[in-house]
């Protein structure tokens, strides 16, 4: 039977009626979110509960409602009352992570440890990139320290003799980041010489950190007499993380290196983008790339397996001759990184590298790395 004109205008106009009536609620929810948020963050804490108690009773399935009424009372340190109402939200909505990452710092701050450890891990296995779960399971480590070993082969297909470089450090976690000691070796052409390093992560907030670095050779042959390093890095949110800083390398003519990098978290992938820029005149001058993922597994989210591809530098971190030599490389990198057990962990990759060579035939270098660290 036809639908006659005016039955289709009356069911248009209950649907633009439901529409309407939607989008005020909607308007309506985040006009009082906005005033409790406001409340909340300028001190007025208990007018902001107030307005939240308020809508819940109105609408008790306001997740993001009840979300920031809990926020708000761990904010008061009222945890034992936060606890139950961030569990309410996350039995309305499972997947809600601001919820988890909200009941883990209620955990962390109330002293709870083995619990918030534990969403900590559970929040790195979905979210790798979350900074605030990096920064909890990183204060609640139970082996703050890390020995490890690294051992090197660059092997070059015109007959030079191969580069051999051995490692050992030594890593300390602390609340503000993690301090590194580590000394290098390097043989090739029968030379031998030493590289100490000292490299620090300090954390300022959840999101923001730097790597600073330092490294003296007492006799340079291989290695440059010091080499200090920077970069800053931020969380921008949405699974982005962005760094910029620069290497300064004193070798016989000394170089700098200005660095940037872009990195996306998605689920359980990371997706990496660097440029190296070492300004100067001729073949000095030059512009490096580097672009690759890798993807994290494991019971903590801590172990992966990657790949990248580079153009310009062969290495994504400079700190030797061979290293700074390869300018005008394309390379292949597979890597991995696996949690064996508590205590230790074993890392390697390995890399194929054709470089362009002014009349010369192209250079062809294979690099393979193995290593191991031990935490206690």
């Amino acid at each position: 039977m036809p639908i006659s004109r005016g039955a289709v205008q009356c069911r248009c106009a209950l649907v633009l009626a439901f529409v309407a009536l939607v989008s005020m609620r909607v308007a309506a929810q985040d006009d009082v979110l906005a005033k409790a948020r406001q409340a909340a963050t300028s001190g007025h804490r208990a007018d902001a509960l107030h307005i939240l108690e308020e809508r819940l009773a109105a609408a008790p399935r306001d997740v993001d409602a009840r979300l920031l009424y809990g926020l708000v009372l761990s904010w008061e340190g009222r945890y034992d009352d936060a606890r139950p109402v961030l569990q309410q939200v996350l039995a309305q909505a499972p997947g809600y992570s601001d919820a988890r990452v909200a009941l883990m710092n209620v955990e962390y701050w109330s002293g709870r440890s083995s619990e918030a450890r534990e969403l900590a891990d559970a929040i790195l296995v979905t979210d790798p990139g979350n900074a605030q779960a990096r920064v909890v399971r990183e204060r609640l480590t139970l082996r703050p320290w890390e020995a490890g070993a690294s051992y090197a082969v660059d092997s070059f297909d015109d007959g030079t003799g191969s580069w051999h470089e051995a490692a050992i450090s030594l890593t300390r976690k602390t609340r503000v980041g993690s301090l590194i000691l580590r000394g290098s070796n390097a043989e090739r052409f029968d030379e031998e010489d030493q590289l100490g390093e000292v490299d620090f992560y300090p954390r300022f907030r959840p999101g923001t950190y730097a790597y600073i670095s330092a490294g003296v050779t007492p006799d340079p042959v291989l290695y440059p007499r010091y080499r200090l390093a920077f970069d800053l890095y931020q969380s921008l949110g949405r699974g982005f993380e962005l760094s910029g800083g620069a290497r300064y390398l004193d070798f016989e003519n000394p170089a700098t290196i200005y660095a940037a990098t872009l990195s996306k978290y998605i689920g359980n992938w990371m997706l990496t983008g660097k440029l190296y820029h070492v300004p100067g005149s001729g073949d000095l001058d030059s512009t490096s790339g580097h672009g690759g993922f890798r993807r994290y597994f494991g019971s903590d989210g801590t172990s992966f397996v990657g790949a990248a591809y580079s153009h310009g530098f062969n290495v994504e971190e400079v700190r030797n001759l061979v290293d700074f030599a390869a300018v005008h490389a394309d390379t292949i990198r597979g890597e991995f990184d696996r949690k064996l057990n508590a205590p230790l962990r074993v890392y390697g990759s390995a890399s194929v590298s054709r470089q362009e060579r002014a009349a010369r035939p192209a250079l062809r270098q294979v690099n393979v790395t193995g290593g191991f660290l031990v935490l206690f």
